[in-house]
């Protein structure tokens, strides 16, 4: 008993870091490299170690499959349905977002980004956007965002990297302040009564 409680401890409380690594842009291939730590346990994904790609008539089956799910769906749930349920939950879902933001710790963030539009006066009004946006994000010291706008041609490409920490008890809280908001609970017990 002692040994679920101190693994339960650990799992809430000692942080999963979170490493990445992306690039892309026009002629580059896309690099993915992301790993996830906890304590001493490691995982890597990496785009060099991607399986091959899948036969067609496989890929088509999964299609099928998809599309079939997707018309259920629709089925189960009409427009109307889905705005008003984005005008009752669109408040606690935002609050909600923003303390599980809050709880994340952000222990490196470098971006770069390189971008052209086929109009000057496009790129400009972008750019602007681009710095205005990425201002309050990169007050912080561990964060360093470098815009890079190209007016003569027409072009993109990125590199991020990264590492962050995702503390699971620190996002409990939050979920359970989500759970207990009158839409929500609302919603619950509607979903529950159609059932």
């Amino acid at each position: 008993m002692l040994a679920v409680i101190v693994l339960l401890a650990l799992l809430l409380w000692v942080p999963f870091v979170c490493r990445f690594e992306l690039a892309g842009g026009d002629g580059e291939e896309t690099a993915k490299k992301i790993e996830l730590s906890w304590l001493f346990l490691s995982r890597t994904i990496d785009t060099d170690a991607v399986p091959k790609r899948k036969p067609r008539e496989y890929v088509k089956k999964q299609k099928e499959v998809e599309k079939r799910k997707k018309e259920k769906t629709e089925k189960e749930m009409d427009a109307s349905r889905a705005l008003e349920l984005v005008r009752t939950l669109h408040r606690p879902a935002i609050t909600l977002v923003r303390r599980m933001v809050r709880s994340i710790r952000i222990r490196e963030l470098s971006c770069n980004a390189t971008f052209g539009l086929s109009d000057p006066a496009d790129t400009g009004m972008l750019a602007g956007f681009l710095y205005a946006a990425s201002a309050p994000i990169s007050r912080s010291p561990a964060v360093s965002i470098r815009l890079d706008p190209v007016f003569q041609d027409q072009t993109f490409g990125y590199r991020v990297r990264g590492s962050i920490g995702i503390t699971i008890g620190r996002l409990v809280l939050p979920i359970i302040i989500f759970g207990c908001e009158r839409p929500v609970r609302a919603e619950i017990v509607r979903y529950i009564r159609k059932r």
